[in-house]
């Protein structure tokens, strides 16, 4: 009759290693609603992310950013969890400057009607030094030494690993009140991520309305080829459009900052009063009596978010020519026009360009984006056009020198003319004092390859 050796090394380890996953299991049921599929022995698996992996190696996993977003439900792609929202996508839309080397923007929505407001963000910080990745190896060693210790008894138990608690089958709260100011801050443990959903009005009923809605809040698995599957494994068709967050992926920041593609912009040369770049395809003759304007580096920001905000736009752009009408130097005098033309790379940037007269929506995201990059003043306004088959997207505002300068500056208006010509974004910046001296100021001939030439503000005069 044969059996088998309870007392051999190999078969005591593995009884105490289901003894202890046993009392985990037992300690997690009272708070653990379901588990996704633990990951297989594959040496592809992807941290972050359950399951085995099968990808080529041209696929690239999901951005923490990635979700679905609908007028009035948001999915999180990466993360797996969805929820109604307590109001409308529609008009309530925001942009967030570009986030922290290790933190995410996944959504932001915000409201005012009348003395009424309410906002909720959601966003997620990268796993702690140490715990980045969730490798198979790395559980069965830490389940190990967790054995070894002795962790399922004795007096000091040693903490259960983190990977075994995974919390992103539910979102823990907390609500606070300030006079009339309520926050209510939801957060989950999710694959070492820690992911918050914060909420803040001074409208009761939004609350209320916030609230009941995270409380039925939905969690997924999220699959190796980015789909969405129940813990009982039952396929999940996300609500709405793709949807990358209300601002550039952190991950994407990081790589512009490091690789500085705009580098790689042909810069072009001026001679006799004309711009040429012949890689680029264009050509720009200045307005008489108008000259390039000596080359002054502003210092970057001090302050760490605003410099990221720079870097990044700096890494992803590079400004081809700044000119102004030629005048002597007079002390005291107030900044006259000035015209500043730039190419950035729309790509580098996530930033989508209009692709028709009716692209009023990108338009808008364009014109949020420049604002929250801090060299492109503010926009109150913005239009498409299309001159001699170019379609331009116009943007008009105002711009404060003191953001060129640590000098008390002075307000200018300010028109941004932007077109997508071949890979870049070329945007011609025109400003003066004001609204009346911008009028006047000569945008001259922009010639692109095989067009006729084209003047702006003539151009617009005859379209309207």
């Amino acid at each position: 009759m044969f059996g088998f050796r309870t007392d051999a090394p190999h078969v005591q380890r593995e009884l105490r290693t289901c003894a202890l996953l046993f009392l985990v299991v037992i300690s997690l049921a009272g708070t653990v609603l379901a588990q996704c599929p633990t990951p297989d022995k594959d040496p592809n698996f992807i941290a972050g992310r359950p399951g085995p992996v099968q990808k080529s190696p041209d696929d690239d996993p999901p951005l923490p950013e990635a979700g679905f977003l609908s007028n009035t439900h948001y999915t999180s792609q990466f993360f797996g969890f969805a929820f109604d929202l307590p109001l409308t996508v529609q008009g309530h839309e925001i942009m967030m400057p570009v986030m922290p080397e290790k933190q995410h923007a996944l959504l932001a929505l915000q409201y005012e009607k009348g003395d009424r407001n309410g906002y909720i963000m959601v966003t997620a910080s990268d796993p702690r030094p140490g715990e980045q990745i969730n490798l198979p190896d790395k559980q069965e060693d830490e389940l190990e030494r967790w054995n070894n210790a002795g962790s399922y008894g004795g007096i000091n138990p040693s903490p259960v690993p983190r990977f075994m608690l995974r919390s992103g089958q539910r979102f823990y709260s907390s609500t606070h009140r300030n006079g009339r100011n309520y926050a209510a801050q939801y957060w989950a443990g999710i694959n070492n991520y820690m992911v918050k959903v914060v909420i803040g009005t001074n409208d009761e009923e939004f609350l209320r309305k916030a609230k009941d809605l995270m409380a039925e809040a939905r969690f997924y698995c999220p699959q190796p080829d980015g789909t969405l599957i129940t813990a009982e494994g039952k396929p999940v068709k996300p609500e709405g459009h793709a949807y990358q967050g209300p601002t550039v992926p952190t991950v994407l920041v990081n790589a512009a900052i490091r690789e500085e593609p705009g580098k790689e912009i042909p810069a072009g040369q001026l001679s006799a009063g004309t711009y040429r770049n012949s890689e680029l395809g264009l050509q720009y003759q200045l307005p008489p009596g108008w000259e390039k304007l000596a080359a002054e580096q502003a210092d970057p920001p001090a302050e760490p978010s605003s410099l990221r905000v720079y870097r990044f736009l700096h890494a992803c752009s590079r400004t081809l020519l700044e000119i102004a009408p030629h005048r002597k130097p007079q002390a005291g005098s107030e900044p006259g026009p000035v015209i500043v033309l730039r190419a950035l790379d729309p790509d580098c940037l996530s930033l989508p360009t209009a692709a028709s007269l009716t692209d009023k929506r990108a338009a808008d995201t364009v014109a949020a984006s420049l604002e929250e990059m801090d060299e492109f003043g503010q926009i109150a306004s913005d239009e498409l056009v299309s001159i001699h088959g170019h379609l331009f997207m116009i943007f008009h505002g105002t711009f404060s020198t003191s953001q060129r300068t640590e000098d008390l500056g002075m307000r200018m208006s300010q028109t941004i003319f932007a077109t997508r010509y071949k890979k870049y974004l070329l945007m011609w910046s025109v400003l003066a004092p004001n609204r009346d001296a911008l009028a006047e100021v000569p945008t001259s001939n922009i010639l692109f390859n095989g067009s006729p030439p084209i003047q702006l503000r003539a151009s617009l005069e005859t379209k309207k």
